[in-house]
């Protein structure tokens, strides 16, 4: 007995011995003596019987001498049974045979035999299924079996030529194709990086922790800062009672003090977290003793998951293990732990810049107050005569206005404990506030005497009252406005800002995903173990692939036809050695789940348990028909469409009860079966790609099958009933 599955159909020759009906499932093509089938009647039976069994087909062969004698005992339990039937064969090769020409034909001698074609077209499940239910309309639901087929394959020199061009592109990366596509390395690169996703919306910083304090902080103290700076910066600040609480200085050494220690603090993280990335025994709670939250666990499964669909995804758009592999082996090296100098040294560079912070300036100077003053005395001097006895006490006030507004302008500069105070401003206001006015009066009177005329002598003192309190007024706020240019808050703002965004970018994108990365960068290399004993076994077996050069193929004939499809079968070939591949990288998942590195002799031994079976599907269905571990079957179906594009299907399927076609018994077995002819049934059936091409649909009834190189009509003839034993 031997069994073999295709697909959902389980083929079983009992011409070799018996087989457990209770293992069978699906649809059953039994290969029986025809004049023993009714012996193994109990198997047929347990079939039947078994609820997994969809359906029992018994193809019975004659073994006699062609004598003209038909002999053949069906089971009994397969008519009438809606789901099983018997098809007869009187001969492995038949003979051309029209119903209405006495006349019948030879058949000429080919690779495959007409039982070998019959089985093959039977093992689609869609022509089992038809042929069961034709034969089931006719008596003892059994039939002769007639055909006319088209087979479309590739002869073995294009199958040859297609598999060596195919495992050089795939195995060599100097091996060009005409019209192959750029490389999407870019794209590539990006998807390798973009594998192992940065979450931007979790809290990197614990609340509460030393490293968020000194952030809020800062943020704190900078805005306490800004605030007094505004409000100083008013005419009237001077004034005790505009006077601000706290004093200014020691608020704006607080937020210098603040920004400094935020920085320092981000620097300290940064540098802890670029040492233990690079490996340097710092410890994971050394790094999140600042408060910086640990890396998030990387969970095996996960990573062989995306790893898996990251290989499986981009092998399929290079169609090429040897231009993918270096440009792996390079996003697995991105995807190590690097550490993080650079942002280090983008940090050094923004730290505050070195020295005391700027004091407060005072406008005008001294030696700008000086001068001022007195002109302003002066002024007031050519006005003496036109005020009369006010200038008495115009001059005094008006000294005493300079020396109170020096007095002010001193006094209240911010110092880091506080202000400067009256003690030390009352000498400076005097010598270069009060006094320069008294003296430029005292000189100008005494050069310019009298006869001054009253108008301009207003007009004087217009000018004097109008200069001094432009000096007295402007000079506070100009001063605090030069003062905060030189301070430059908004700088130190956006410092702490970018300090804080570099640190959130460096531990959401670097710490966080560092042991998932790392993960991953281990399973990269794992896939490229595995990928690198695919290449080399394929590069090994590039001359043996289908067989020794020297071994004739199932469907060789000395010349192979005249077509133009190498490059679909070419694609064809590639295809199914991606396939293959992924197939073979199963250890390596294997090995990325248990934490188990699998051997390159895993993947080797994988590859070639692959490779054997991939020989023998193509020795045995071809190229059209896709191998079990196939995935990908566009370009199949390309390839399938200019075969059958170039064949004669179209009037195979177009066949009727009359034509002629190869009857599957002998000539002086016709007997049993012309009497019937008229009664037949027809069975059409083709791979879809016929329907899409250029013969498309026949308009007439047809199982539309798979992906197969056989198609054609199929004619059913009941046998005449005293044939049966």
């Amino acid at each position: 007995m031997t069994a073999r599955h295709d697909d959902s159909v389980l083929v079983v020759d009992l011409r070799d011995g018996e087989y457990d009906a209770e293992q069978a499932e699906g649809a059953i093509l039994v290969l029986d003596d025809a004049e023993k089938a009714a012996e193994h009647d109990h198997f047929f039976q347990a079939l039947l019987g078994n609820p997994a069994v969809s359906g029992v087909l018994c193809v019975a062969v004659d073994g006699g001498s062609f004598d003209g004698a038909v002999r053949i005992r069906p089971a009994p339990s397969l008519a009438p049974v809606e789901r099983a039937a018997t098809v007869w064969i009187g001969h492995s090769d038949g003979i051309r045979w029209r119903p209405a020409d006495p006349l019948v034909r030879a058949v000429a001698r080919t690779d495959h035999s007409g039982l070998g074609q019959l089985i093959d077209a039977l093992v689609d499940p869609a022509v089992f299924a038809a042929v069961v239910k034709a034969v089931n309309t006719l008596p003892y639901s059994t039939a002769s079996a007639g055909m006319a087929l088209e087979r479309t394959s590739l002869h073995d020199a294009e199958l040859r030529r297609a598999q060596e061009e195919a495992i050089a592109w795939f195995t060599d990366p100097d091996a060009g194709r005409v019209g192959s596509r750029e490389l999407p390395r870019e794209e590539f690169r990006a998807a390798v990086g973009e594998t192992i996703e940065v979450d931007s919306s979790e809290d990197v910083l614990a609340p509460g922790a030393e490293l968020a304090e000194a952030h809020a902080r800062a943020v704190t103290a900078l805005n306490a800062a800004d605030h007094a700076l505004t409000r100083v910066d008013h005419f009237l600040a001077p004034f005790p009672k505009r006077r601000p609480r706290p004093a200014v200085g020691p608020v704006l050494a607080e937020a210098r003090a603040a920004a400094q220690d935020f920085h320092d603090k981000a620097t300290q993280q940064l540098h802890r977290i670029d040492e233990n990335l690079r490996g340097q025994r710092v410890g994971r709670d050394v790094v999140t003793r600042l408060g910086v939250r640990g890396p998030a666990p990387a969970r095996p499964r996960d990573i062989r998951d995306r790893s898996r669909r990251l290989v499986e995804e981009w092998l399929g758009r290079y169609r090429s293990v040897a231009c993918l592999l270096p440009d792996l082996d390079a996003g697995r090296v991105g995807q190590e732990p690097q550490g993080c100098a650079a942002a280090i040294a983008e940090l050094a560079d923004l730290a505050a810049p070195a020295g005391s912070a700027p004091r407060l300036a005072s406008w005008p100077s001294p030696a700008l107050a000086a001068p001022l003053a007195a002109v302003a005395g002066g002024l007031a001097a050519l006005g003496t005569f036109a005020l009369g006895i006010v200038a008495a006490f115009f001059v005094p006030v008006l000294a005493m206005a300079w020396f109170a507004a020096g007095l002010l302008l001193q006094a209240r500069q911010p110092t880091t404990t506080g202000e400067q105070g009256f003690a030390d401003a009352a000498p400076p206001a005097a010598l270069f506030w009060a006094l320069p006015v008294l003296g430029g009066w005292l000189l100008v009177f005494l050069v310019a005497g009298t006869g001054i005329p009253d108008v301009l002598g207003a007009v004087a003192v217009l000018l004097s009252v109008l200069l001094s309190a432009w000096t007295i007024g402007v000079g506070w706020r100009r001063s605090v406005r030069h003062w905060r240019r030189e301070l430059d808050f908004d700088d130190a703002r956006d410092r702490v800002a970018r300090t804080a965004q570099l640190v959130d970018e460096v531990i959401r994108a670097e710490w966080r995903p560092s042991a998932r990365r790392a993960l991953f960068a281990e399973g990269l290399r794992q896939v490229s173990i595995g990928l690198t004993a695919v290449r080399d076994v394929l590069a090994e077996r590039a001359a043996d692939l289908l067989g020794s050069p020297g071994q004739p193929g199932e469907n060789g004939s000395d010349r192979p036809p005249d077509r133009d499809v190498h490059q679909e079968a070419c694609e064809v070939v590639v295809t199914d050695l991606v396939d293959l591949t992924i197939a073979a990288l199963r250890p390596c998942w294997a090995g990325i789940e248990a934490d188990r590195p699998a051997a390159r002799e895993e993947h080797e031994r994988e590859v070639e348990r692959l490779l054997a079976a991939y020989r023998e599907h193509l020795g045995r269905y071809g190229l059209l028909v896709p191998p079990p571990f196939a995935r990908d079957r566009a370009h199949r179906a390309e390839l399938a469409a200019r075969l059958w594009d170039g064949s004669l299907v179209g009037d195979a399927l177009r066949c009727d009860v009359d034509a002629e076609m190869t009857q599957l018994c002998h000539a002086r077995q016709l007997g049993a079966v012309s009497a019937m002819a008229d009664r037949a049934q027809l069975v059409r059936f083709a791979p879809a790609a016929v329907r899409g091409g250029r013969h498309g649909d026949p308009g007439l009834a047809v199982t539309w099958t798979g992906e197969a190189e056989i198609a054609g009509t199929l004619r059913l003839v009941p046998l005449r009933q005293g044939v049966f034993q």
